[in-house]
This record gives structure tokens, C-alpha cells and sequence, in this order.
């Protein structure tokens, strides 16, 4: 039977590179997305199907879910999420739901939703989560915060879902360069400078490539005594 994958936020960067992969590697994939025309042109791309799905809505969230429930899910990859870098001062309670209810609730739910067919399949979890959990990030607070609590949510359900071999891990990339960074909320020029910066005090020098996360996505998939475990795709940032 062919293994099948759902990869939320499909549509680009980090999921479009790692739909591509498994698509490669013989998956049956389906990728989500909460904007129809970005979602559908990314899933003609890569050739494979697509589901229209907001991760902050708990209908989408489970209509995401009902196509799985019959045949089982071999893979899911949660990688959806938003990142806005906001001084603390200037946050409001709307900022707070929209990143918890996208970053961590909707992970959190999906999973329950999805578990029963992943239980048919024994099948493998993947949470997208960020360097800036243990780095810091300049007004990024709120953002590392959601992803903090995604990886704690990664290390208990590798935990409590280890019973019904599904593994539960997560992958923290670093600097990577993909079209994320242009809806951060910084101008050209400071992303620019930021970038300048950073390639200075990588030990690789360099931004990392969507397709090079996917491969440790890949790697951590296929990895079958790993459980409860993040891996950094940082390019040695995480030893400075």
C-alpha cells in the first residue's frame, strides 16, 4: 500500500520543499493551505492534491482530517505557522489568539484529529519548530513562545503516543532562506542587513535552503528509533 503524507503549509518554503521530497520518494502527498490560489498552483507544481485549510479554524482543521480516516496517515508534518516579529509593547489580545490558535493549538488539534488514522498506519509525527526557541529573536517573543510550547507538546506526545508506535518528533531550522522571511513585517532593507549579519556569524556562512530542512525531515521520518528528539538545521549557529 502506498504510504501516504499530509504536509500543512504546502504551499511554500519548508512544505513545498518537503512535499517535493516525499512526493520523490513515492508518498502520496496532500498539502494544505489557507490561501486557495497559492495552495492550488503549489499543488499543480509538485503534483500532488490539496485540501483548503486554515489552521486557526477548528472546522478547517477537521475537514482536513476526514480524507485520512477511512485508509490511515503515514506522515504528518506540521509546518504551517505564522511569523510576525512585534515589540511587546505594541501587541494586543488579537495577536496572542491569532499566533497560539495557528502555532500550537492547530497542531495540537490536528493531531487529535488525525490520530486514529495515523494509529491504522503507525505512523510519524513531524512539528516545524524554530532556533529561536533557545536563541532569542529579537521581537519575536511572542512567535518563539508558540514554538516553545511546540516542542514541549512534541517531547510529552512522543511520550504518550509511543504505546501505539507513532513517533513524535520536531525539526528546528535556523537562518533558511525562504519566502517566510518577506511576511515577518521587516523592509527589504532590514531583512537585507539581517541577513548580512547573520551570514557573518553562521559557522556555514550561509542561509540555509528549504530543500536541506526537508532533508532532515526526511532523515528524522525514516529514523526509526527517534522519538521525542529535536533536530537543529541551523547551519552550527546553536554551538556559538
Amino acid at each position: 500500500m502506498k504510504k501516504t503524507a499530509l504536509i500543512t503549509g504546502g504551499n511554500s518554503g519548508i512544505g513545498y520543499a518537503t512535499a517535493t521530497l516525499l512526493k520523490k520518494k513515492g508518498y502520496s502527498v496532500v498539502i494544505s493551505g489557507r490561501h486557495r490560489d497559492r495552495v492550488k498552483r503549489a499543488a499543480a507544481e509538485i503534483g500532488v492534491e490539496y485540501i483548503l485549510a486554515d489552521m486557526a479554524k477548528l472546522d478547517d482543521i477537521k475537514r482536513l482530517s476526514l480524507p485520512f480516516q477511512d485508509e490511515g496517515l503515514d506522515v504528518l508534518i506540521n509546518n504551517a505557522a505564522i511569523a510576525k516579529f512585534i515589540p511587546l509593547s505594541r501587541l494586543s489580545p488579537s495577536d496572542y489568539s491569532f499566533f497560539f490558535n495557528t502555532n500550537i493549538r492547530g497542531p495540537l488539534e490536528l493531531i487529535r484529529e488525525v490520530l486514529p488514522a495515523l494509529e491504522k498506519r503507525q505512523g510519524r509525527i513531524t512539528n516545524i519548530s524554530s532556533i529561536a526557541v533557545n536563541r532569542g529573536l529579537l521581537n519575536g517573543s511572542l512567535y518563539a513562545a508558540t514554538k516553545g510550547a511546540l516542542e514541549a507538546t512534541t517531547r510529552s506526545l512522543a511520550l504518550e503516543l509511543a504505546p501505539k508506535k507513532i513517533r513524535v518528533n520536531a525539526v528546528a531550522p535556523g537562518a533558511i532562506d525562504t519566502p517566510l522571511a518577506a511576511k515577518t513585517g521587516r523592509s527589504k532593507e532590514e531583512l537585507a542587513r539581517r541577513r548580512t549579519m547573520l551570514e557573518q556569524i553562521i559557522p556555514l556562512q550561509r542561509y540555509g535552503r528549504a530543500e536541506e530542512v526537508a532533508q532532515v525531515v526526511w532523515a528524522q521520518l525514516e529514523a526509526t528509533y527517534v522519538t521525542g528528539s529535536v533536530w537543529l538545521v541551523d547551519g552550527g549557529a546553536n554551538i556559538l
